[in-house]
């Protein structure tokens, strides 16, 4: 009797492509507490699709200022286009997406007529529509709350808000906060989920900052609310949500997390709110849980997610970068010298009809009228020096938005009389210690970026294998392309592509 051969798997096309975006997601947490049997959908996606890790093409970490080509504002522009950090365009947070070189895998995907849907994607405003996208709400640090359709906008509005005032806490413009907030249940969140955000309020003031830390996943619960009820309402073809609150918690709480990876004595940093390293301990141990909490809650996001979608969905989770800890005992680390009270400094200086935008330390980014007055403006701002002529700022413009980074060492400007003066201004200064501050936070930093980050692929229905153990960040893109039928762009240079196959 002659045997039956067994036939190949055949490659299938999914019906539709899920990329649930986790910012910084670090694989080493995610397995041992998949391991540990804490995160039961990941456990299933990770037994049934395929985990690479994700690389950045080219980076060297032995660069000068390599670290700034390993944030998350520079990669995630990576992933959505297919380029490189040094080709996309984007170079400081807060630029725009009309900066971009080449478009986005949503553009792509949108004016080849497949329905997409996208909400917080980092570096995606201003939304736009090439006829087939469904939903388009950018990321929270968007210049205004502008998005579609108009259902999403109270919360986008709400998310702008609480953005633009996140160093001042919940206490800011009460009214406008609970109003926005009682319109977002329109538009799918939760009662408990309000509900808690307001309790928020009264819990940092009153129990302490050791509440703080609920607030970034406030904002992944609201976030995962309105996308999940536009989701289905629109059900588009492809769509992503972006999540920051995993970033949040593993760059403050590694050392609470795994103490014994670190070393017990204080550092600089711990120095200035401890006497102790009992009582650094016993401040830590309030958020021994909390990387662990942050991993819950999206493992909770993603087995709604398979649970919901029809068959033949592809589900991607990943990032393009990961965390590694950092020792601040054993590694040279200098805190934040950033600039403050900007508004009075550049007002004093003479710049007008401009808008400062969201910082992340220690840049500052300025918007202007048009290009001509971004022009102006960086002549002005380049007149200005405060140690041996050198320019205060090393500053970049892109069209009608300049990105400045503080040119200041630590320590350089905290004497008595240091000041900050304009070369084309003989006599013109300013205290610079009213202006530049080192920046401190109890919750120092336990972690830093790193090049390598994660992608799982997983399908219902179907299996999913690769041969490859990583994927270029440069890949991503023309690899979702791929799962519709659509050739990498000009633009693309695909190493692997797909770089795994879903098999019927």
């Amino acid at each position: 009797m002659q045997q039956a051969t067994s036939r190949p798997a055949v490659p299938v096309r999914p019906q539709r492509v899920l990329f649930l975006e986790i910012n910084e997601a670090e694989r080493h947490f995610l397995e041992t507490y998949a391991g540990q049997g804490h995160l039961p959908a990941f456990r299933r996606a990770l037994d049934e699709g395929v985990l690479l890790n994700t690389r950045i093409p080219g980076w060297d970490a032995r660069k000068e200022r390599a670290w700034r080509d390993i944030s998350p504002w520079i990669i995630w522009p990576s992933v959505y286009t297919g380029l490189l950090p040094a080709e996309h365009g984007i170079v400081g947070f807060g630029q725009d997406t009309s900066s971009l070189r080449e478009r986005c895998v949503w553009d792509v995907l949108d004016r080849q007529g497949v329905s997409t849907g996208i909400f917080g994607c980092l570096m995606s405003y201003p939304p736009r529509s090439h006829g087939a996208a469904k939903f388009y709400v950018p990321e929270a640090l968007a210049d205004s709350p502008e998005c579609f359709p108009e259902e999403a906008r109270p919360v986008q509005e709400f998310s702008v808000l609480a953005a633009r005032n996140y160093s001042e806490g919940f206490g800011w413009n009460g009214v406008a906060v609970l109003r926005k907030l009682l319109r977002s249940m329109g538009a799918g969140v939760s009662a408990g989920t309000v509900a808690k955000t307001l309790l928020q309020i009264p819990a940092e003031k009153l129990v302490g900052a050791h509440k703080e830390p609920e607030r970034a996943m406030l904002a992944s619960y609201i976030g995962y609310e309105a996308f999940k009820e536009l989701y289905a309402r629109h059900q588009p073809q492809y769509a992503a949500l972006h999540l920051n609150h995993v970033a949040y918690v593993q760059h403050r709480y590694w050392r609470a997390a795994e103490p014994n990876r670190f070393a017990e004595q204080l550092s600089e940093t711990d120095r200035r709110f401890f006497d102790r390293v009992e009582q650094r301990k016993r401040y830590e141990q309030r958020f021994a849980d909390w990387i662990l909490k942050a991993f819950r809650y999206t493992d909770r996001v993603l087995g709604e997610m398979m649970a919901s979608v029809p068959d033949d969905t592809l589900v991607l989770v990943g990032t393009g970068l990961g965390v590694r800890p950092f020792d601040p005992c054993s590694e040279i680390h200098n805190p934040v010298v950033r600039l403050v009270r900007e508004r009075e400094l550049f007002d004093a200086i003479g710049l007008s009809g401009y808008q400062v935008l969201h910082q992340m330390n220690p840049d500052v980014t300025v918007n202007f009228r048009d290009e001509d007055s971004a022009a102006q403006a960086l002549e002005v701002l380049g007149g200005l020096y405060a140690l041996d002529d050198e320019g205060l700022f090393a500053i970049q413009r892109r069209g009608k938005q300049l990105f400045l980074e503080l040119n200041v060492p630590r320590g350089g400007l905290s004497g008595p009389g240091a000041k900050i003066r304009h070369r084309q201004r003989p006599g013109w200064s300013v205290e610079s210690r009213r202006h530049i501050a080192e920046h401190w936070n109890n919750d120092q930093s336990t972690s830093h970026h790193k090049d390598v980050g994660l992608l799982l692929a997983w399908c219902k229905g179907r299996r999913v294998t690769s041969e490859h153990k990583s994927i270029a960040v440069t890949d991503i893109a023309p690899t979702i392309l791929a799962q519709f039928g659509i050739e990498p762009q000009p633009w693309h240079r695909p190493e692997k592509v797909p770089a795994f196959r879903i098999e019927g």
